[in-house]
């Protein structure tokens, strides 16, 4: 290499250094993710018009198979997450993206709301599942020491592909073509089979054997500290739907900010996410940082809400103000609040079981997917301020109970050593029996 040509990579590496990771597995994961987005951008910007407009399909029926797809992908989240453990992480994650590839291919068949609700279904299985053996994937890929910094850069990357693929879904929705529409459906199906041909390049993750009944460690699901941590943990989750549709709504509804506003705060809301998720999830790879960084998501929410709240009557440019800087804050919620979850997550769980706690971990988003919607859409349309109120409240409660949640949980974890001379076995925490 010549003495220019040096020149020219190091000054490249620390830009290149702060959007991806290092070269390797890691550099791929963030390589699937990219790919994975895309694919998902175009399907859920215009697959709900899809069975709309072509299949005839009421939007409350496609509410519900989505509804459906929800509860589903919760109950399956803890089987799946022992089959990732107990199989390999990298093989159920491909196998994964594979069947989220053939019920994508197979909703192009749909014909009727029977149809569509199992094919809903099975997708969001898929799609749920995928994100519990993924998580398995990347903590025994990347390691304690990498991969809540990687889940950053991939959440960041996630959103900047997920937003460029529903400006493209936003063009076919424009010209309105059935056939044109079952483009995203065949694009996010070979997307998915990219993806899982991409997860097999990784390097190969040990399962775990089944252990002799005496030395079984405790199942997730038994380990109460920490499904109260992922109950409050996914509280949080409330507020990028308050953000994503509850904001929108309000502002349409009860301000006289520009309607088109309400596209440009999900841009800022993007945009926030793409540049500074990696650079907030510094410190969060330990209980004590992520329990501190979900203290100040609580918090940053519970004041995006007042915020949110105190536009309605306010002149259109002094509307338009407040709902910009009650995004800032809800989009601090968000990146603080995904950043202690992954956490969380990872260190409060024993390495040889990551992928049930994983699943274990996302049940904990139950409240945000069934019933968020309908906190962040009736109580601020019903009861204006003291609607945002309510739900600033709810944020405030979560505050109080976010640190005794995290310090019970952390006190019933058997340290390494200890746990590694019990059963000579090398996990970071282990749940006391």
């Amino acid at each position: 290499m010549t003495d220019a040509e040096q020149r020219n990579t190091a000054n490249r590496t620390p830009l290149l250094s702060k959007l991806l990771p290092e070269p390797g597995p890691g550099r791929l994961l963030v390589l699937c993710t990219a790919v994975a987005s895309l694919g998902n951008g175009l399907y859920m910007t215009g697959g709900a018009v899809y069975f709309v407009r072509v299949v005839n399909l009421t939007p409350g029926q496609v509410g519900i198979g989505l509804s459906a797809a929800g509860v589903i992908a919760l109950l399956l989240g803890v089987p799946i997450g022992y089959l990732a453990d107990r199989f390999g992480p990298r093989g159920m994650t491909a196998a994964l993206a594979l069947c989220k590839a053939a019920m994508l291919i197979s909703a192009v068949f749909v014909q009727s709301f029977t149809t569509y609700l199992v094919i809903a279904a099975l997708l969001g299985a898929a799609e749920q599942g995928g994100h519990v053996a993924r998580g398995a994937l990347v903590s025994g890929v990347m390691g304690r020491e990498g991969r809540v910094k990687l889940s950053a850069y991939m959440r960041s990357v996630f959103n900047g592909g997920f937003a460029i693929a529903s400006l493209a879904a936003g063009l076919v929705i424009a010209v309105d073509s059935p056939d044109l529409y079952l483009s995203l459906f065949w694009g996010n199906a070979a997307a998915m089979a990219l993806v899982a041909t991409l997860y097999m390049r990784l390097p190969h993750v040990p399962r775990q054997p089944r252990q002799p009944r005496p030395k079984r460690s405790p199942s997730a699901v038994r380990d109460l500290p920490y499904i109260t941590v992922a109950q409050v943990s996914g509280l949080a989750r409330i507020g990028p739907t308050a953000l994503a549709l509850g904001l929108p709504l309000w502002l349409v509804t009860h301000t006289e900010a520009p309607r088109a506003l309400a596209a440009w705060l999900m841009l800022v809301n993007t945009l926030m996410v793409v540049f500074l998720q990696v650079y907030v999830a510094r410190g969060a790879d330990t209980v004590p940082g992520a329990s501190r960084l979900q203290r100040w998501t609580f918090l940053v929410l519970a004041v995006a809400c007042i915020v949110a709240g105190c536009s309605a009557g306010l002149p259109g440019w002094a509307a338009a103000s407040v709902l910009v800087i009650a995004t800032v804050f809800f989009t601090f919620g968000e990146i603080w609040g995904e950043a202690a979850r992954w956490g969380l997550r990872y260190e409060l769980a024993p390495d040889n079981a990551q992928g049930q706690y994983g699943g274990v971990f996302a049940t904990g988003d139950a409240l945000a997917v069934i019933a968020g919607p309908a906190l962040v859409t009736t109580l601020p349309d019903r009861f204006g301020l003291a609607g945002w109120l309510s739900l600033a409240a709810l944020f405030t409660v979560s505050l109080a109970v976010a640190g005794p949640a995290v310090r019970w949980a952390a006190r019933t974890r058997i340290p390494a050593t200890e746990e590694s001379n019990l059963q000579g076995a090398t996990p970071a925490t282990t749940p006391r029996k």
